[in-house]
C-alpha cells in the first residue's frame, strides 16, 4: 500500500495521495483502505516511515557491496543515496521533497522528519570521530559542527537534485560530494602500500 502512495506522490504530487486515490492505484475500495487507514494522515505516516526503511535498507546494501571500500568512501556511497545520487533514487528524493515541504505544517511528520534528520548527523558525526581517531581529520576539527555541515550540505544536494535534476545530475552531486569529502577528510594509505611486487 505505501508502494501505491509513493507511485502517485511521484505522478502527481501529494495533493492527489487521497484514500480514494490510493484505492484506485491499488484497484480496491476505498473501504478496504480504511480498514487499514482511518484518515490520509495516517497513510502519509506509514509512508514516509516506508520511504526511511527504503532508504536505510539501500544504503546498507550499498555498504554492504563496498564493505571494503575506505572511510570516505563509504560515507561518499552513504551520502550519495541519501542525496539522489545513487542510482535509481532519483525518484526517491522528488518524493522525499514534497513530504518535506508538508512536514513543515504538520507535527507528526516534522517528528519523523527531524527523527531521521538527527539519524543522519550522528552517523556523520560518527563517522568523522573515527576519521579522526584513524588520523585522517586534523585534531582540532570540532566533528560536532563538521558532521552538522556535511548533513546539511548533503540536504542541500538532495533539494536541488529533487527540483532542478537537469542541473544537478547524479553525476554532479556525486563529484560535489567527492570535493567536499577531499578536502574535509585525508585519503586513507593504500594497506597494500610497500608491498612487494
Amino acid at each position: 500500500m505505501a508502494g501505491a502512495l509513493l507511485r502517485v506522490v511521484e505522478a502527481e504530487g501529494l495533493e492527489a495521495a487521497s484514500i480514494p486515490r490510493i484505492a484506485r492505484e491499488l484497484g480496491a475500495t476505498t473501504g478496504l483502505v480504511q480498514t487499514y487507514f482511518r484518515s490520509k494522515d495516517e497513510l502519509l505516516l506509514f509512508a514516509v516511515r516506508h520511504l526511511g526503511e527504503l532508504t536505510n535498507a539501500r544504503i546498507a546494501a550499498v555498504l554492504e557491496d563496498h564493505r571494503r571500500a575506505g572511510l570516505k568512501e563509504q560515507l561518499l556511497l552513504a551520502l550519495g543515496v541519501l542525496t539522489g545520487a545513487d542510482e535509481g533514487t532519483g525518484s526517491e528524493a522528488r518524493i522525499w521533497l514534497a513530504f518535506l515541504a508538508r512536514a513543515a505544517f504538520h507535527p507528526a511528520l516534522r517528528e519523523l522528519h527531524a527523527a531521521g534528520a538527527r539519524e543522519i548527523r550522528d552517523r556523520c558525526r560518527e563517522t568523522l570521530a573515527h576519521a579522526r581517531r584513524l588520523g585522517l581529520l586534523p585534531p582540532d576539527r570540532d566533528v560536532e559542527a563538521e558532521a552538522l555541515a556535511l548533513a546539511a550540505f548533503a540536504d542541500g544536494l538532495a533539494v536541488q537534485r529533487a527540483v532542478e535534476p537537469e542541473l544537478m545530475s547524479a553525476e554532479r552531486v556525486r563529484d560535489l560530494l567527492r570535493r567536499y569529502l577531499d578536502r574535509l577528510i585525508d585519503d586513507e594509505p593504500d594497506p597494500h602500500q610497500g608491498e612487494h611486487r
